[in-house]
């Protein structure tokens, strides 16, 4: 029986495998074919001799702005090596060459992007690396889920980088996913389920509560009216005191009426609040 392929040997084999195509390509000196085969070694793994192969391809064809790029980006991927004195050098000497010509450098890279636009120019494979005059600059991303737009600004020997990523897709409230069958039988949207039973209740538990709140008000004024008629000295003690005690029952009333509907007003929101959709997510009754 044959033992299952270790995570990773996949990737190592198409890392092995292109950069080999790579390297035989820089013999040929078929430089761009080369460059394709070593980005793609490049995406199965990142290592320094990648970039440095990246770098020397592109310096061959007299590209500065992506032989500097791949200089810095070894130079990160390999600080301590034997050669990253003299690396840096290159890369000092470009960058003030640069800042003479009054120039600036952009590095912009966007991993899962389909391409890339500055200024209008399309690149169909990132990252991108150009030196530009000073000024701002509109860069975009396209990536499957949306495009992604940002400006920026370029300085006289100033490195700019920039790196997109992926737009976000909105998030699917649950009642809005379709079902397999309904998938197989053409359906674009799921039914909207309407508008939830606890928001209904919602409603009513605060209608009601702001009708016993009224109720209670009334019933605050006629106790108060009583209240001033048993305080009336041309009534006789018996009429005054029958005017007290409906005074006292009315304002017992409003009391209690004034209890009910504020707590009822107050379950009615915290009803509407948990009835809401969450946050992100799209309310199947809005649709």
């Amino acid at each position: 029986m044959l033992a299952a392929p270790m995570p990773g040997d996949a990737e190592a084999a198409r890392f092995k495998a292109a950069f080999e195509r790579g390297e035989a390509l820089f013999q040929a000196r078929d430089f761009g074919a080369a460059i394709a085969n070593f980005k793609e070694a490049d995406r199965a793994r990142a290592t320094p001799e990648v970039a440095w192969d990246l770098a020397r391809c592109f310096e061959r064809l007299g590209d500065e702005a992506f032989t500097l790029y791949y200089y810095r980006l070894y130079l990160r991927r390999a600080p301590n090596a034997p050669d990253t004195l003299e690396v840096a050098e290159k890369v000092g000497i470009v960058i003030a060459r640069l800042e003479a010509e009054g120039k600036g450098v952009l590095e912009l890279d966007a991993p899962r992007a389909d391409a890339v636009t500055l200024q209008g120019n399309v690149y169909p494979s990132p990252p991108v690396a150009a030196f530009l005059p000073p000024g701002d600059y509109e860069v975009s991303a396209q990536f499957t889920s949306g495009v992604k737009t940002m400006s920026v600004q370029i300085r006289s020997g100033k490195m700019t980088t920039v790196t997109f990523e992926p737009v976000q897709p909105p998030l699917l409230h649950l009642a809005d996913a379709l079902t397999a069958e309904q998938i197989a039988q053409g359906v674009e949207a799921a039914p909207s389920p309407g508008v939830k039973p606890l928001r209904v209740a919602s409603y009513v538990v605060a209608a009601a509560g702001l009708a016993a709140l009224i109720a209670g008000g009334t019933l605050g004024v006629l106790a108060n009216g009583d209240k001033s008629d048993a305080q009336d000295k041309s009534l006789t003690v018996a009429q005054a005191q029958r005017a007290a005690q409906a005074a006292n029952g009315k304002a017992l009333g409003a009391n209690l009426l004034f209890g009910i509907g504020g707590a009822a007003v107050a379950g009615g929101a915290l009803m509407f609040v948990f009835s809401m959709p969450e946050p992100g997510m799209k309310s199947g009754a809005s649709k």
